[in-house]
C-alpha cells in the first residue's frame, strides 16, 4: 500500500497535469480564434461574443459541479471532467 506522502505526490502532480492541459485548451482557443474571426468574417462584436463564450460556459458549469463534488467528490468529478 502507498504511503501517505506518495499519495500526496500522486495528487500533487496529477492535479498539476488537469490544470495544464485545461490551459493548454485555453490558450489553443485564444490562438484559434484570430484565424477563425477571419475565415467567417465575423466583426467585433461577435468574435467578443466567441471569445466570450468559453468563460461564460465555464462560469455556469462550475455550480453543477460544485454540487457534484459535493455529493460525489473532488477526483471523480475532475476525472470525469478531464474526461470530457
Amino acid at each position: 500500500m502507498a504511503s501517505q506522502t506518495t499519495k500526496q505526490y500522486a495528487v500533487l502532480t496529477s492535479s498539476t497535469v488537469a490544470f495544464t492541459v485545461c490551459f493548454m485548451i485555453w490558450m489553443m482557443f485564444a490562438v484559434l480564434g484570430i484565424p477563425i474571426k477571419q475565415k467567417l468574417g465575423l466583426n467585433e462584436t461577435e468574435f467578443g461574443i466567441l471569445a466570450a463564450t468559453p468563460v461564460l460556459s465555464g462560469s455556469l458549469i462550475r455550480v453543477p459541479l460544485g454540487i457534484w463534488t459535493d455529493r460525489f467528490g473532488g477526483r471523480i468529478v475532475l476525472f470525469l471532467l478531464m474526461l470530457a
